[in-house]
């Protein structure tokens, strides 16, 4: 997740910095920095990357849509905060 968030925010700066929204651009840091989230974010991450990841295109590492699912820690994340969710019952 913090690989994924770090490739984020440097993809983010090869497009001046055009991608994401503040949200998204400081759940990068706070991923990049590895510090810890509340089970509040790790279902709204869970639920954010669930909805964009139809936007994630690994063959198009400049596109918005790539690299905003990368700042909130791409794959990785969303099958992370998966089973998080799962192990405290809140996700079937």
């Amino acid at each position: 997740m913090s690989n994924n968030a770090r490739k984020g925010i440097k993809l983010n700066r090869m497009v001046m910095n055009s991608c994401a929204t503040p949200v998204g651009k400081a759940r990068a840091r706070q991923l990049a920095n590895r510090k810890p989230l509340s089970l509040k974010t790790i279902s709204r991450m869970y639920s954010y990357l669930s909805r964009a990841e139809t936007y994630y295109n690994p063959k198009n590492k400049l596109a918005c849509g790539t690299i905003s699912y990368l700042l909130w820690g791409g794959l990785a994340a969303k099958r992370w905060t998966g089973k998080i969710l799962k192990e405290n019952k809140l996700l079937k």
